[in-house]
């Protein structure tokens, strides 16, 4: 069974308008998401027990080229364990623009897996490029829901978009949005256990 409610989330500052949230509940996961940037606030799934928990955290630039990830920190293409991987490199985390394929069909950019609860995120998209971005900004001073403390790297953001610059690099997927077109983009969260 699928079902959409709709209520007020809040109101704007300034009488810049209200906020609604919009939860779309099914079998499989549930998603709270504000209209104020059309911002995920809560998405429950479910682990290998079949417990659903909150997996959102509550509350970066090219300079015109496309680097080979080979051999790389940034060569994310088979499994890594990140916390290893960021210590192996010597990075204090990411918050880059991956390259995906030039297309505007559906395909895949990215999966993760979380060990500890089985959980399996796929992400597909029509855009041709990925932000990732690892927390790291995170300190501990964030308080989140139920009092958790976010402390750095203890999450991340898969963002689908252009590629930066875009509209400055020629060679890069063309980016502007012509009088009379229409901006068409699609991304999908595939969620299973494994």
């Amino acid at each position: 069974m699928v079902s959409v409610t709709r209520t007020v989330f809040g109101e704007l500052p300034s009488g810049g308008g209200t906020v609604e949230k919009f939860q779309l509940q099914s079998d499989l996961l549930k998603v709270d998401i504000i209209s104020w940037g059309c911002t995920i606030t809560a998405l429950e799934v479910k682990d290998r027990q079949g417990k659903a928990s909150d997996v959102v955290l509550g509350f970066a630039e090219l300079e015109g080229d496309v680097a080979p990830v080979q051999g790389t920190a940034f060569d994310l293409r088979k499994p890594v364990e990140l916390g290893k991987h960021l210590q192996e490199f010597h990075i204090n985390g990411f918050d880059h623009n991956f390259c995906l394929k030039r297309s505007k069909e559906k395909h895949f950019c990215a999966r993760v897996h979380h060990a500890g609860s089985g959980r399996v995120l796929e992400v597909y998209t029509t855009q041709p490029g990925v932000q990732f971005y690892t927390g790291n900004f995170l300190n501990g001073t964030l308080k989140g829901k139920s009092g958790a403390v976010y402390p750095k790297h203890s999450g991340f953001c898969l963002e689908t978009q252009h590629w930066p610059d875009a509209v400055n690099q020629p060679h890069f997927p063309p980016v502007l949005l012509s009088p009379g077109e229409e901006y068409n983009h699609t991304t999908w969260f595939k969620f299973s256990v494994a």
